[in-house]
């Protein structure tokens, strides 16, 4: 792990604990049966368009499982992460319906590898997603046909998921 990544994890580490003692911090995350085949097809139009897509999640936090029951796709038009403004997804994937964002890389870092974790400016939205709603937000990066990471981001700090399949 490069030493960036500790420095980062150590800070991520201090805020959760300055931010003070959450509720239940959920442990689990589970797709739907019904969400999987919408995440999958989200990945394949990222695939054959060679742009990155955004879509609403649809989820619920209970007890110690977040749960993602539904995708909205947003519009391909304006649906690339690279290209169209924050704003959209604010708008759209807003409370009650909607608990956050997912959205894919299908970019290539080394020609091999799909970027596998969050960048700057998906942090950036993220954080805008909570301030707006003032709810803590689910947030999904799909990163292969298979492959996904999750996080919740909120007030009181983000927490982490474990890599994991859709």
């Amino acid at each position: 792990m490069p030493a960036r990544w500790g420095i980062a994890l150590s800070a991520l580490a201090v805020l959760l604990l300055a931010a003070g003692p959450p509720g239940p911090v959920p442990s689990v995350f589970e797709f739907d049966p019904g969400a999987r085949p919408l995440l999958h097809q989200l990945w394949d139009s990222s695939l054959v368009a060679k742009a990155e897509r955004v879509a609403c999640l649809a989820a619920t936090i209970e007890g110690d499982t977040v749960r993602i029951s539904d995708v909205l796709p947003l519009d391909p038009a304006r649906s690339d992460s690279l290209g169209v403004a924050a704003s959209a997804s604010l708008e759209t994937c807003g409370p009650s319906r909607w608990r956050g964002t997912v959205h894919t890389h299908v970019a290539l870092r080394d020609g091999l590898r799909p970027y596998s974790l969050f960048s700057g400016a998906d942090r950036g939205v993220m954080m805008l997603w909570w301030q707006r709603w003032q709810v803590a937000g689910i947030f999904c990066l799909l990163y292969s046909e298979n492959d996904v990471i999750c996080e919740i981001e909120g007030p009181e700090g983000a927490v982490l998921f474990p890599r994991s399949h859709y």
